[in-house]
């Protein structure tokens, strides 16, 4: 699917319109000249700019484009499928993830998701499990950052 520069542009500058305004409701520290809204809006200001020449180049191109193209993969179902499913285990993911916990719901997500993209089953599950307990034990042991553990702590294994 592709966009116009001048679609993909006012999206851009709606983004930074509403960083912008949420950077503005930050409370300034006493004594402080900048508050925590600072960055934020400097960085929301730029792109505001960038939006505003795409929104200009889009409008003002000699080879006026469509504003949404269609892409010739969008007409096979198995990749429609297969795109719709990523977002899907995502958005699982983000609902279920406090309520089974990594451990639990990475292995089943990646397993399904390995299978229905590359067709293997067997492959995918070796593949999902190996790489969900790697991945559980570089965030938890190396970089320090907490997964969430859901039903995990209710097994007991000895």
């Amino acid at each position: 699917m592709r966009f116009n520069d001048a679609v993909l542009g006012a999206a851009f500058l709606a983004l930074a319109a509403f960083i912008i305004s949420s950077a503005s409701g930050f409370h300034v520290p006493p004594g402080q000249k900048f508050g925590p809204g600072f960055f934020p809006t400097i960085v929301a200001s730029v792109m505001a700019a960038a939006a505003l020449g795409l929104v200009a180049k889009g409008l003002l191109s000699r080879h006026r484009a469509r504003l949404v193209e269609l892409d010739a993969w969008l007409s096979k179902p198995r990749l429609v499928l297969q795109g719709a499913a990523v977002f899907g285990f995502l958005v699982a993911y983000a609902l279920l993830s406090e309520v089974l916990g990594f451990l639990v719901l990475a292995p089943l997500l990646l397993w399904g998701l390995i299978w229905l993209l590359w067709g293997r089953p067997l492959v995918a599950l070796l593949i999902a499990a190996a790489s969900s307990f790697a991945i559980h034990q570089f965030f938890v042991q190396v970089l320090l950052v907490p997964l969430p553990w859901g039903i995990v702590p209710y097994f007991k294994l000895f």
